[in-house]
């Protein structure tokens, strides 16, 4: 396999899991300030609301119910999460 770069794929890997573990912090911490303000019902039900598009995939599952979540719908949370917590505020 000389034709493949060690170092491309090193650095995609290393920014993928960056990205991934920001996200995973993002999540809880909005939980937390939903939990504590009382609006936990609420965004739940806005991220369900969201219809599907082709470069986002839906998902039925609540964050909560999740015990391993795939790159795809990492990626359709973080796509959603900002604007769900703005319409749920």
């Amino acid at each position: 396999m000389d034709f493949i770069s060690l170092t491309a794929i090193i650095v995609r890997d290393i920014l993928q899991t960056t990205y991934f573990g920001t996200l995973k912090n993002l999540i809880e911490c909005v939980m937390s300030f939903l939990d504590q303000h009382s609006m936990m019902d609420k965004f739940p039900l806005l991220r369900a609301m969201m219809p599907s598009y082709p470069s986002f995939a839906r998902f039925d599952k609540q964050y909560s119910q999740g015990t391993q979540w795939s790159g795809r719908e990492m990626n359709a949370v973080g796509c959603v999460i900002v604007p769900v917590l703005a319409a749920t505020l």
